[in-house]
């Protein structure tokens, strides 16, 4: 019987596919972490009411 030498370029191809995804898998949660919103830091804590919301308030009532 003949000996079979294996295929490497197989071998090399799904290595490739597996970095490759992992490298998309870490762009995306990077991406994802940049676009998040900065919290604007305010004197007060917490829920307050602005003239936004009252007004927001007074259309429901209607």
């Amino acid at each position: 019987m003949k000996d079979q030498k294996p295929d490497l370029n197989r071998r090399s191809l799904l290595k490739a596919i597996t970095i490759g995804s992992a490298a998309i898998a870490a762009t995306g949660v990077s991406a994802a972490q940049a676009n998040e919103p900065v919290e604007a830091k305010s004197a007060t804590k917490g829920y307050h009411e602005t003239a936004h919301i009252r007004s927001y308030y007074n259309s429901l009532r209607s």
